[in-house]
């Protein structure tokens, strides 16, 4: 099992390889990065961290708040632990479109691992679903973990050639 700080050492590593990539020749990974990005970005995350945990159990978060619940964001959770790759989108977002709760807890930072009960997202966000995502991602279309695999495999190529 992995350890919190291994948890998010990966997660911190993960990103700078989301931020570094030339998002026009990386699948999965979109121009506007971090901005809609938390469901593309933390399905790379729960793939990088299969393959480095193959027995993992992780759960992917959908929630949403706002009027109509029109604000939605999803990150990944490892038992207790919350981890949020994207948060940071929300202080880029106009404040026009986003409600006073989200404003009023900027600044977020561009990785949050934390734990659930110490986590800003459950006060923030109402959990609409939770998947979850296991090796193999055997809920998971194929045609989309191919995507996966190759926008990971991707990204660990260009931080070789560079």
């Amino acid at each position: 099992m992995a350890t919190f700080n291994e948890i998010k050492e990966e997660a911190l590593k993960f990103r700078e390889l989301l931020e570094n990539c030339d998002k026009s020749k990386t699948k999965l990974v979109i121009d506007c990065f971090p901005v809609m990005s938390c469901k593309l970005s933390s399905m790379l995350l729960a793939y990088h961290f299969l393959k480095l945990w193959p027995q993992l159990e992780l759960k992917g978060v959908m929630a949403a708040t706002g009027k109509n619940n029109e604000i939605t964001h999803y990150w990944l959770e490892i038992g207790e632990i919350v981890i949020d790759i994207t948060g940071d989108q929300y202080n880029i977002i106009s404040a026009r479109e986003l409600n006073k709760e989200i404003v009023r807890n900027r600044p977020f930072t561009s990785v949050h691992v934390s734990n659930k009960k110490e986590s800003h997202l459950y006060k923030l966000f109402k959990i609409q679903e939770k998947e979850l995502l296991v090796y193999g991602f055997p809920t998971i279309r194929e045609s989309f973990i191919e995507k996966m695999e190759l926008g990971y495999s991707q990204l660990l190529n260009q931080t070789k050639n560079t």
